[in-house]
């Protein structure tokens, strides 16, 4: 009666251990879900050189956008 007694407890006691851990993932789960990954910024071409560049940093030059190199902002 004691050992089906103690093999009660160990089950319980494992059963809780796995809800607790499932309960844990599905927290790490939704915090990961919920971090907000920015917008993609629009990227665009170096009118000079060709480099690709986001809009945000582009410099106008003589030739238009540019990637703000001294060599594509001079005049050709």
């Amino acid at each position: 009666m004691k050992i089906l007694l103690w093999i009660v407890f160990i089950a319980i006691l494992l059963l809780g251990l796995r809800v607790l851990n499932i309960a844990k993932a599905r927290q790490r789960d939704n915090a990961r879900r919920s971090s907000t990954v920015p917008p993609p910024e629009p990227m665009i071409r170096c009118a000079c050189c060709g480099v690709y560049l986001p809009q945000k940093d582009a410099i106008a030059g003589p030739a238009g956008l540019t990637c703000g190199e001294p060599a594509c902002l001079r005049p050709r």
